[in-house]
């Protein structure tokens, strides 16, 4: 049902609206995809894409543990660098990059 809505709301032009049915439902990752791939278009993506990649770091990034290049942790720092985030708080943004550091290492 929720993958109908996700693709009426695509068509729709709500991005917003069909990525945060995702994010409600766990998939971060599409979230943050669907997200991403609209902010070339339109810059209010941003801010909400950093959020939700930001909780998928925070979910599955573990102390004691480093990601796999195929984890998620990897797959949504990739996605990060596509993101202009001038208009994120910097607070965020260093959020980001702290995880890439910790990613690095793995």
């Amino acid at each position: 049902m929720d993958e109908a809505r996700v693709k009426l709301l695509k068509r729709l032009g709500r991005i917003l609206e069909a990525a945060g049915v995702h994010a409600k439902n766990g998939d971060l990752l599409k979230a943050v995809e669907m997200l991403t791939a609209s902010a070339a278009h339109n810059a209010d993506h941003v801010a909400p894409a950093v959020k939700y990649l930001l909780t998928g770091l925070r979910r599955d990034l573990t102390l004691g543990a480093l990601p796999t290049p195929s984890s998620i942790v990897s797959k949504l720092l990739a996605l990060s660098d596509r993101l202009d985030k001038r208009a994120v708080p910097k607070q965020e943004v260093d959020e980001v990059s702290s995880s890439h550091t910790i990613n690095s290492r793995a």
